[in-house]
């Protein structure tokens, strides 16, 4: 064979040999990063208090989380607890960990009743009030003509013997209307009973001239010539 023909072929071997040898596939060899995940999972206490959300979640390590509490009616938001404890609503924080939460909730309804009775001379009228998970109202009959004895509570246009309200009101006003009969003096006389009224239960008029307290007092005296409306409001103290 001519040199000139090995020499061609020994070229040719070496220029496929190098090419084989060269090929960058552009992996460096390194494994892709790996994202840490962790799992949030929130509850209410007590259920009928509230809710929250989200209720869980998955979210990325480092990521920030927002839960937000709301609370029922007759309900307030109290604190979180759990892997973290907090007042603040909504919780912002940064996950780092598996995260357990609890949204602790306090009733603050309303639960009482008075008997109140109204007296002018020989004549009574008994009226009731007060805040019941049921309200309830019952209709006074026609007022009478001027100079007969006469009292009713007014809301919404309507003339009451009994105003039961709501038990999660935390602001409530009766209007007291009073007709003097045969004598001006009206006695007001009331029984209260109470299964929960964390507020104050005051019985003023519109100018607020004076303010009983009817939690602590149980009789006041009115000259209902000169003073033929009365308040009566509770409003909540929520801490």
């Amino acid at each position: 064979m001519k040199r000139s023909n090995i020499l061609g072929i020994l070229l040719g071997m070496m220029l496929i040999a190098a090419g084989c040898g060269t090929t960058d596939s552009g992996d460096d060899g390194d494994d892709p990063p790996v994202t840490t995940t962790y799992t949030l999972s929130t509850t209410a206490s007590p259920q009928q208090g509230g809710s929250v959300t989200p209720t869980s979640g998955t979210f990325d390590e480092g990521e920030n989380v927002s839960v937000e509490a709301q609370a029922n009616d007759g309900w307030v938001f109290d604190s979180w607890s759990g892997d973290i404890e907090s007042t603040d609503n909504p919780l912002n924080f940064t996950i780092t960990s598996n995260t357990s939460l609890t949204a602790n909730f306090t009733d603050v309804s309303s639960i009482y009743s008075a008997d109140l009775t109204l007296s002018n001379g020989p004549d009574q009228i008994l009226l009731s009030f007060g805040q019941e998970q049921t309200p309830v109202s019952v209709e006074a009959p026609p007022t009478p003509p001027e100079g007969a004895f006469h009292a009713w509570f007014v809301r919404d246009n309507e003339n009451l013997f009994t105003d039961v309200q709501s038990q999660t009101l935390e602001q409530v006003s009766w209007q007291l209307n009073l007709q003097s009969g045969e004598e001006n003096t009206v006695t007001l006389e009331w029984n209260l009973d109470v299964d929960k009224a964390d507020g104050t239960l005051t019985l003023t008029d519109q100018s607020g001239t004076f303010s009983v307290d009817m939690f602590s007092e149980s009789s006041y005296q009115v000259d209902a010539s000169q003073l033929n409306l009365l308040i009566i409001e509770y409003e909540l103290q929520v801490d």
